[in-house]
C-alpha cells in the first residue's frame, strides 16, 4: 500500500507504528556499511569507545526519510552531533521529533482550515 494514500485516507493521527517501521528498515539497510566503516567488534580492536552506533550521516538519511513519509519539513537541528549510541535512542528520538512537528503541522493546517 502507498504510504501516502494511506497516510491521507486515515484520520490526522500521527502515523508511529510506520514511521518506527521505517527508521528500522533504515537502520536494518545501513547495517552492512557501518559494520564495514566501524569494523566488527568481536574481530577487530576497537577505534574508539566514543564512536556512535548510528553516525549523523545515517541520522541524515532517515530524517529524509521520515519528511518524504509525512510531508513535512523537520529542522536541521534534529540532526545530532555525532549520532546515537543505539538504535534505540536513535527511533525513540526521531519518533518524538517527528512527532512533535506532525502535531503542530496538524493543529497549524486545522487553524487554517
Amino acid at each position: 500500500m502507498d504510504l501516502t494514500a494511506q497516510f491521507e485516507s486515515s484520520s490526522t493521527a500521527f502515523p508511529q507504528k510506520a514511521v518506527e517501521d521505517s527508521i528500522a528498515k533504515a537502520l536494518d539497510d545501513q547495517a552492512g556499511t557501518q559494520s564495514i566503516l566501524h569494523g566488527d567488534p568481536n574481530t577487530l580492536p576497537s577505534v574508539g569507545s566514543w564512536e556512535p552506533e548510528i553516525d549523523s550521516l545515517v541520522v541524515v538519511e532517515i530524517i529524509c526519510a521520515i519528511e518524504e513519509q509525512l510531508g513535512v519539513s523537520l529542522p536541521q537541528s534534529f540532526i545530532p552531533r555525532g549520532g546515537y549510541a543505539s538504535k534505540e535512542d536513535c527511533t525513540a528520538d526521531l519518533v518524538g521529533q517527528a512527532k512533535a512537528v506532525w502535531d503542530a503541522s496538524v493543529v497549524s493546517e486545522t487553524v487554517h482550515a
